[in-house]
């Protein structure tokens, strides 16, 4: 009797510490699994540790985390040394009336309207879209935009303006034109010269909805046209005439050419109503207004 409480004891110290081994065996497991988990989904809050373990940890392409993070330093390093302070400007278009500048006259491109529809008062995008076209906008809220050298970029009151390719922000702009306006495509940036507008929403007044010229290099205005030109939500630049329009409820609507050299308004196409936005392809217009839909031919001067 004695000797088989003696064997039974035997087998339940044996049965313990075999039990104790597992449970090291799987406690171990459960924090290598949680170290790993934390590792993973929250690498930036775990703090430095001297584990040489985790140092050395060898990734799945042979080489050590380590090794990984020095070998994209460099990358973060040279992102650093290509980008450029900007230069922020506050424009000072306070002026009184038109302002002409010297330059070369040019040709008016000549305008003929092949189609005018009723559009039921639709989005622009809708008739677009249906003639495969498209605005050079960024995202949905019609903030961003882009030309083949620049992306420009509207924050708040702000206009940033980025080198493509390079992604360098070289300007920071700030001039009066009221909020409703500038989620257009309506700034256009050539050799130091910008060519903007200051729009105001609502009826016509002095010093109101105009185009300019700023010579950002030398911080200076360069000419600014006549009051109530323009105050669709872009412009189109073609050659050295600026295409642009205006209009508003019983006041007379127009598209416009400009002189991008003077500032000066060298003619204009009466339209049904104001045009608020402007489409080149193929030498046409696709003109989006309020209530019609303009497919305008466009004879281009032999200088451009």
């Amino acid at each position: 009797m004695r000797n088989k409480r003696k064997g039974a004891l035997f087998l339940a110290l044996c049965l313990v510490l075999a039990g104790c081994g597992q449970g090291a065996g799987a406690e171990t497991n459960v924090e290598t699994e949680i170290a790993e988990s934390i590792g993973m989904k929250n690498e930036s809050a775990m703090p430095d540790t001297e584990d040489t373990d985790a140092k050395d940890t060898v990734s799945e392409t042979g080489e050590t985390q380590n090794t990984k993070t020095t070998a994209q330093e460099p990358e973060t390093e040279a992102v650093v040394e290509n980008m450029t302070e900007p230069k922020y400007l506050t424009l000072d278009i306070s002026t009184m009336g038109e302002i002409l500048a010297d330059g070369d006259a040019v040709d008016p491109i000549g305008l003929t309207i092949l189609s005018e529809e009723e559009n039921g008062v639709s989005w622009a995008n809708d008739w677009y879209d249906s003639e495969n076209l498209s605005l050079p906008m960024i995202g949905t809220d019609w903030n961003s935009f882009y030309d083949d050298h620049y992306q420009y970029q509207w924050v708040d009151n702000e206009l940033y303006i980025y080198e493509t390719g390079t992604g360098n922000c070289i300007y920071v702009l700030d001039y009066p034109t009221d909020q409703w306006y500038i989620n257009g495509n309506n700034a256009y940036l050539e050799d130091g010269i910008f060519y903007g507008a200051s729009v105001r929403n609502g009826y016509a007044q002095s010093n109101t909805c105009f185009m300019f010229a700023y010579d950002l290099e030398n911080d200076k205005l360069l000419w600014r046209s006549a009051d109530q030109t323009y105050n669709s939500m872009n412009f189109v630049v073609k050659g050295d005439v600026i295409l642009c329009g205006y209009g508003f409820t019983a006041e007379p609507d127009y598209l416009y050419q400009i002189n991008r050299n003077t500032g000066e308004v060298i003619d204009r196409l009466s339209l049904k109503k104001a045009p608020d936005l402007i489409v080149e392809q193929d030498g046409k217009l696709y003109v989006h207004t309020y209530s019609y839909n303009y497919v305008i031919g466009m004879d281009v001067p032999n200088e451009f």
